[in-house]
């Protein structure tokens, strides 16, 4: 029996991966825990025996930072379990940061709930999964950098949350928070971020954010 705990902040997504994990026949699969937000997933984590972990990448609602904050802290601190991200954001770097922590598996939400089925066999067996979208834009990785994207890709981990938890409209004093941040730090990296893709007002920020998959 393959024991599961699941994580993500819409409840309808939850009821639809547990019910795709339960039709499993082989191996057999259980759902143990269910959490909304980081704070619960990580409080399942310590208290609930599991093999493996299925997490949304963006769950803002709770006390615990979500996004690669998170991903690095249960990568650091559950390290023997596999971990399953699933996502709707293609941003290119972002998918490679969560690859160099360690992550073991990207699913794309877009995707076909049933394909979550070759995710947990191809990691279960130690290997790493990528969805074929999420493979298909890190193929490009070895190419010349071109379009909405390319600037991306000279931001650091901490520039990219910045400017993706900008995009969902928190301040300056809420993303520190949600960090553990100062304000200045935030402003600075934000500032760093926006001189690095040429930007001079926080809309264009906004909508780089949107075109390069992290808004």
């Amino acid at each position: 029996m393959l024991r599961i705990i699941i994580a993500d902040d819409h409840p309808v997504v939850l009821t639809g991966i547990e019910m795709v994990l339960s039709s499993f026949a082989d191996p057999t699969c259980s759902v143990v825990a269910k959490a909304e937000n980081a704070d619960e997933l990580i409080h399942h984590l310590q208290h609930t025996p599991c093999d493996l972990v299925i997490s949304d990448y963006a769950m803002p609602y709770g006390r615990h930072p979500d996004g690669l904050a998170l991903m690095g802290y249960l990568k650091r601190h559950f390290a023997p379990l596999p971990l399953i991200v699933v996502t709707m954001l293609r941003n290119r770097s972002l998918l490679q940061a969560l690859l160099n922590i360690g992550v073991n598996g990207l699913f794309d939400k877009r995707s076909a709930l049933s394909e979550l089925k070759r995710a947990v066999i191809a990691v279960t067996k130690g290997r790493r999964y990528l969805c074929p979208t999420f493979a298909g834009i890190l193929d490009t990785q070895s190419l010349p950098a071109c379009g909405t994207n390319a600037p991306s890709a000279s931001l650091s981990n901490r520039e990219i949350e910045v400017v993706r938890l900008f995009a969902q409209g928190l301040s300056g004093r809420q993303i520190a928070a949600q960090l553990n941040r100062s304000e200045k730090t935030i402003s600075r990296q934000k500032r760093t971020a926006m001189d690095k893709l040429g930007l001079g007002h926080d809309g264009g920020l906004v909508e780089f954010a949107r075109v390069s998959g992290l808004g």
